[in-house]
């Protein structure tokens, strides 16, 4: 999630980012080796004739509200205009005793407590709440098109316990870290048919499911004053093991089908992301970096409730949102898929301490549902390559903006009873710290 910054003008903030873009660089800096501030440093800075100044931050202990909507023109109908807001809680006090992360979105909550008793070294407890439960009907989509006919309200929820073990990495910050987990997560899945279902589609029946999660993540980054990746590395995999107590046969709809429960009674998952920042050889290395990242999952027996599910939700720099592939250009949760690899090349210019330019491209391959000449599914492995730009800076009352565009040459979308190659998305995002 985005964490953000306080900064003292005594000028306008539109005049500022106005003068970010004509006058860059040497305006605000002077020195060749100038080095960017740091996540949660103070900054002190003569910008344009002004004193700015980013005062110290307590990274320890962070509450923000996270609000965006995305604009995806040519999207099926009630999807064009998706508004998404989360609280992000993090807690993480000195001595590393007790610490929390939660993302709390009422109808989307994920929530990871860990607690450190003495007798247990550096062996942590852990529980956690991963739960989905919007109150309406999600369809799938299928080159662009809401198979409605198909469409369920169904319901997630899963509490998990469990053991971890955590190690500082260099730089030493304070959410630098290995950590290790496994945890049992007993979980009940609900569902119900929506309005535009077809007779005859069998609903699942609601059901609970354990899963066992094997999860690792390894976190080596200096994060800049905007909590963004600036230098170093991080990586991570989950691994699930998934079984429903009873699980029948369903569906019966006419684009995906009838559905074999025993086949997916049972089912396995893993993904696996890396991710590496440095500078660029020339002019100030601190202000031109190179972000790349790699992400891929695979799964057997996986169907419409197991499998990955991949879409453009928003990002962010924290090591958890770092695990999470996105499809650039595309709806939440677009598609559902068993295997995936997304690699993501970033260029980052620092326009001023506080304002940054990010250059885009992104090669996805992954496998989902086409039409057939029969008007059914067929999984096909597809790629989907893509370009974006966005701007990301700090604003008033101690929050941060970032306004992105993509072009996605491999998404399709309905046009005129056909569906056509290149999906844009326009996304608006706004983080306030409290």
């Amino acid at each position: 999630m985005h964490n953000v910054i306080a900064l003292r003008f005594r000028m306008a903030m539109v005049a500022g980012l106005v003068a970010a873009f004509v006058l860059p660089g040497p305006v605000a800096y002077a020195a060749s080796d100038y080095r960017t501030p740091r996540a949660g440093e103070e900054y002190v800075t003569e910008l344009w004739g002004e004193q700015a100044t980013a005062p110290a931050r307590n990274r320890r202990s962070i509450t923000a509200l996270n609000l965006g909507v995305a604009w995806i023109p040519e999207a099926p109908r009630d999807y064009e205009v998706l508004p998404f807001g989360a609280f992000f809680l993090w807690r993480n006090p000195e001595g590393g005793r007790d610490r929390l992360r939660a993302v709390l979105a009422g109808l989307y909550n994920e929530v990871r407590y860990q607690r450190r008793p003495d007798w247990l070294g550096k062996t942590e407890l852990v529980l956690t709440l991963d739960s989905l439960t919007v109150p309406t009907e999600r369809q799938e989509f299928v080159e662009g098109v809401r198979i409605d006919e198909e469409e369920l309200e169904w319901h997630r929820v899963h509490l998990g316990f469990g053991f971890s073990w955590r190690a500082d990495l260099a730089p030493h910050h304070q959410d630098n870290a290995l950590e290790a987990s496994l945890t049992y997560e007993p979980g009940i899945l609900l569902f119900s048919e929506g309005s535009d279902t077809a007779d005859g589609f069998r609903t699942p029946n609601d059901t609970y499911e354990g899963r066992v999660h094997l999860r690792f993540r390894a976190d080596a980054l200096e994060r800049n004053i905007m909590e963004l990746p600036h230098e170093g590395w991080s990586t991570g995999f989950d691994g699930w093991y998934g079984h429903r107590a009873r699980w029948r046969d369903w569906g019966g709809g006419p684009v995906f089908g009838a559905q074999d429960g025993s086949e997916h009674r049972e089912w396995l998952a893993a993904r696996f992301h890396a991710l590496a920042a440095a500078g660029l050889p020339f002019g100030e290395p601190d202000r031109h970096r190179l972000i790349a990242s790699l992400y891929g999952g695979i799964g057997k027996d996986l169907d419409r409730f197991s499998a990955f599910r991949l879409g453009g939700e928003p990002g962010g720099g924290e090591w958890e949102a770092l695990a999470r592939p996105a499809v650039a250009g595309a709806i939440f949760d677009e598609f559902f898929s068993r295997s995936y690899a997304v690699a993501n090349l970033e260029y980052r210019y620092e326009l001023l301490f506080f304002c940054y330019l990010h250059l885009r491209g992104q090669f996805a391959w992954l496998e989902r549902a086409r039409f057939a000449p029969d008007g059914t599914a067929d999984w096909e492995m597809d790629t989907l390559p893509a370009l974006g730009a966005a701007v990301t800076c700090g604003a008033p009352w101690n929050s941060q903006l970032e306004l992105a565009y993509n072009f996605n040459f491999g998404l399709l979308r309905e046009e005129g009873g056909d569906s056509e190659f290149g999906g844009h998305s326009v996304t608006l995002a706004w983080s306030k710290e409290f």
